[in-house]
């Protein structure tokens, strides 16, 4: 009994506190995905197959790009 005792003050309280975490925020997730509107769901469920939005990042060689000048240097 007294290895479990110690053994117990070891790990603290951050594993039940990130369980705890964890599931609250899957049961949210479920809650939200349950109760959302079915055009929602429809949209949602249609944007890894959409070809009309491309989107990407700005690189760094962008010719358009503005270089800044804002900043004290």
């Amino acid at each position: 009994m007294m290895k479990e005792v110690v053994r117990s003050l070891q790990s603290g309280i951050l594993p039940e506190i990130g369980l705890i975490a964890f599931v609250v925020a899957f049961v949210l997730v479920v809650i939200y995905a349950l109760t959302m509107r079915k055009q929602k769901r429809e949209d949602a469920k249609q944007i890894p197959l959409r070809d009309d939005e491309i989107v990407t990042p700005p690189s760094d060689e962008d010719p358009d790009r503005k270089p800044d000048t804002d900043h004290a240097g």
